[in-house]
């Protein structure tokens, strides 16, 4: 009963303990939550998960100060924590869906972390006999180990490399025997170069509730060539660019929906004379038509010969202003910037498409 049940005056307050239990776990979710996407570095960071750690340990305290000297008080709360994390992951639902695209399996795995240590640990921590500052010690831990993670966690990255791809240099037999290894190209054929195996990335500053973030999107819908004479073209069907925000996607699937190909033209691409395998850098100036408006555009391209076929990376950053494209403000939450990254990578073979 209530009134028979005493304690040693010398233990851990309840709250304190609670706190040192959500410093626990808030250290172990910052670690597990690093190579987990997040999908919103305002909400899903090692700040954020630090924060809400040391509140739930706190209100866990508080509530087995409350409940421990009742009957079955350690059954009431770990029931209470398995129903705090199942409400948890109801509302992560509901954000997964309204909010933020993928947001469920970061918040799952924090969350499940958290209560676990602040349910098995709150109560124990509360029976040990230690003066009340001990617990500043897994609180700075905490603290330190957040703010030192923050924004090291998983993130979309735009950046593509000629490394990106797998090096064919080996792989034509025919190439190897008719000519020998670092000896300029043959330009055999019509001198044309394919683009197969291809992809774009878009990396588009934002301000999301005052915080600065980069919003990445990618495509594989690349075609193009590239030739011997210098010509190179490619086309990418700007709507279909996916992020890690599928209302983004929509967004910009809408505004170019009219006119979805953005086109690049240039004859100063410079071929790569060099032995097989060593990349040449170099700039191609030429013109970039984007929601039907032209621009002279140079991209910093990087080239590589690899037997019958040829790797390539470009960069460039563009105004959207300059393409007729106003930067889209949500209701004063996002802010989208006027510059754009645009970065291509890939595979060109040897010969035309057949129409």
């Amino acid at each position: 009963m209530a009134d028979d049940y005493t304690y040693d005056p010398r233990t851990l307050d309840p709250i304190l303990a609670g706190v040192a239990a959500g410093s626990i776990g808030a250290i172990a979710a910052s670690l597990i939550a690093l190579p987990i996407y997040a999908p919103d570095e305002l909400v899903a960071n090692s700040v954020t998960v630090t924060i809400a750690a040391l509140i739930i340990g706190a209100l866990s305290g508080l509530l087995w100060r409350r409940i421990r000297a009742t009957q079955n008080a350690s059954r009431a709360f770990a029931l209470t924590m398995v129903g705090a994390f199942i409400i948890t992951m109801m509302a992560a639902a509901i954000i997964d869906q309204t909010a933020l695209d993928r947001f469920i399996p970061y918040a799952g795995a924090v969350s499940l972390v958290i209560f676990l240590s602040v349910g098995l640990l709150t109560p124990a921590f509360a029976r040990a006999v230690a003066p009340a500052w001990v617990v500043l010690i897994p609180v700075a831990i905490a603290l330190l180990v957040g703010f030192g993670l923050f924004g090291r966690g998983t993130s979309a990255d735009g950046a593509l490399e000629l490394d990106d791809l797998a090096s064919t240099t080996t792989t034509s037999a025919a190439a190897a025997s008719g000519r020998a290894a670092g000896s300029a190209p043959e330009a055999s054929g019509s001198g044309v170069y394919t683009v197969g195996d291809g992809v774009a990335t878009y990396t588009v500053p934002e301000t999301l509730r005052g915080l600065a973030i980069d919003a990445v999107g990618r495509s594989e819908s690349l075609s193009g060539s590239v030739s011997t004479d210098g010509s190179f073209e490619f086309t990418l069907d700007l709507t279909t660019f996916e992020s890690d925000q599928s209302r983004r996607d929509s967004r910009v699937s809408s505004l170019f929906a009219a006119d979805p190909n953005a086109v690049f033209t240039s004859d100063s691409f410079v071929w790569p004379d060099g032995p097989d395998g060593i990349p040449v850098a170099f700039d191609v100036t030429g013109t970039m038509t984007i929601n039907s408006t032209e621009r002279d555009l140079t991209w910093q391209v990087e080239a590589r010969r690899d037997g019958s076929t040829i790797s390539v990376t470009g960069e460039t950053d563009i105004k959207l202003t300059d393409f007729g494209i106003e930067p889209p403000s949500i209701a004063g939450i996002v802010e989208v910037q006027d510059e754009a990254r645009l970065e291509v990578l890939f595979q060109a073979v040897e010969g035309e498409v057949a129409e």
